[in-house]
């Protein structure tokens, strides 16, 4: 039984106002489909799925109303624009930005030094960031390598990817950036570009976790690198 789109419209605005725990949402439709939708009626019984849908159906709805606000254009718009004040406040650091789009047959292009912003062939949503003092310590350190994604760190369904050096203190990040899809092609894109602000970089070595796509990206910019 499909649930009522009612029900669905307040799932995902609680998503988008940044709840996204499936017991909480289920608690707040229960009490929204007695007080709202039923508030002078009998309730439906609690096992029709229409209006009390189960955990595995929020879950769901969770699941693809994240996916749908990544491709927000109003934040990206908004980033675009502090990425260009962030630029102008450090004009050493390194920045490369690329929307995600809808129409993949777009031209428009805006390319302005390290801001970069293509919409025609790409591959979606890539950030990246590297401040002077990172480059410096890659230079210096950067012949081990570490290269970890972290998740649910934002309200956006994107991995969070930092490359770290081993340091005579402890590990420091030395470049970050985000990818739309975690895939060998998306993170191999990310580290050309670190690699071309990079041009001395050469790592012997990189830890990773056991993830075919990091593995495979390394193994194509760095050949012979141990991993």
């Amino acid at each position: 039984m499909p649930v009522d789109s009612r029900v669905k419209d307040f799932i995902r605005q609680q998503v988008s106002e940044g709840i996204t725990s499936v017991a909480e949402i289920r608690r707040q439709s229960i009490m929204f489909v007695k007080n709202q939708l039923f508030h002078s009626e009998s309730l439906p019984s609690r096992l029709n799925r229409r209006f009390f849908p189960n955990r595995r159906d929020i879950a769901n709805f969770v699941y693809r109303t994240r996916v749908a606000c990544m491709h927000s254009h109003v934040d990206q718009e908004n980033l675009h624009t502090k990425i260009a004040e962030w630029k102008i406040a450090s004009p050493n650091d390194s920045f490369h930005f690329r929307p995600y789009v809808d129409d993949v047959n777009s031209s428009s292009c805006v390319d302005t030094d390290d801001i970069i912003m293509y919409s025609s062939g790409s591959r979606g949503l890539l950030v990246i960031y590297q401040s002077e003092a990172q480059k410096r310590l890659l230079q210096k350190c950067g012949d081990l390598c570490l290269l970890d994604a972290t998740y649910k760190t934002c309200r956006y369904a994107v991995p969070l990817f930092f490359l770290c050096v081993r340091t005579n203190v402890d590990y420091t990040v030395v470049a970050t950036f985000v990818t739309q899809y975690e895939d060998s092609a998306s993170i191999r894109e990310a580290l050309e570009v670190i690699s071309s602000w990079n041009t001395t970089w050469s790592p012997k070595s990189c830890m990773v976790d056991f993830c075919e796509a990091e593995i495979n990206a390394l193994e194509s910019v760095f050949p012979g690198m141990l991993l």
